[in-house]
C-alpha cells in the first residue's frame, strides 16, 4: 500500500465528531467509501465541483516522494483537495473506516474570511479539473465519476 487515509466519517454515530463554532458537534461524511481503491479511484467519488469533496485532505498519510510528485499546486485556496487528488491518483490506498480528527471552526480561519467564497467556486473547479486530467492520463481517457 503507498498510501493510507485515517480519517473517513462514513460511520453513523461514530464517537469522533467535529466540534462547530456553536459548540455543538457534526460528523463529516466522506462520500467516497472505505476500503482499498486503485489509482486515480478516489476522483470518481466526486461528481462535480461543487459537490463535497471526495476524501479528507488533512486524512492523507503518504509516502514523501509520493507527496513530492503530486504537489499541492500552487494555490493559496483549495491546495489541498489538489494534494489529496494528486496522492490518491497516482497510487492506489486504503481509507480507514476511523475518523481520527476533529476540525475546529472559529471566526479567524481562512474560510472566515471575506472573499473566501470568490475563490473557493474557482479552487474546485481546478482540482476536480486536475483530478479528471490525472485519471485520463493515468486510465487512458477514462475519467467517469461515480453516480
Amino acid at each position: 500500500m503507498t498510501y493510507a487515509v485515517t480519517g473517513s466519517a462514513n460511520i453513523p454515530n461514530s464517537p469522533h465528531p467535529s466540534r462547530k463554532t456553536d459548540g455543538s458537534t457534526t460528523l463529516w461524511r466522506c462520500p467516497t467509501p472505505p476500503g482499498r481503491h486503485e489509482a486515480s479511484d478516489v476522483w470518481t467519488y466526486w461528481k462535480s465541483p461543487t459537490d463535497t469533496i471526495p476524501i479528507g485532505p488533512t486524512t492523507i498519510l503518504a509516502r514523501t516522494d509520493l507527496v513530492r510528485a503530486a504537489p499541492m499546486g500552487g494555490l493559496v485556496q483549495g491546495e489541498d483537495y489538489c494534494a489529496a487528488l494528486g496522492v490518491t491518483a497516482i497510487a492506489p490506498g486504503i481509507l480507514l473506516p476511523v475518523p481520527v480528527y476533529r476540525y475546529r471552526k472559529w471566526d479567524g480561519q481562512m474560510t472566515a474570511e471575506v472573499g473566501y467564497d470568490q475563490l473557493e467556486a474557482a479552487a474546485r473547479e481546478h482540482a476536480w479539473a486536475y483530478g479528471r486530467s490525472l485519471r485520463a492520463v493515468l486510465r487512458g481517457g477514462e475519467d467517469l465519476v461515480r453516480g
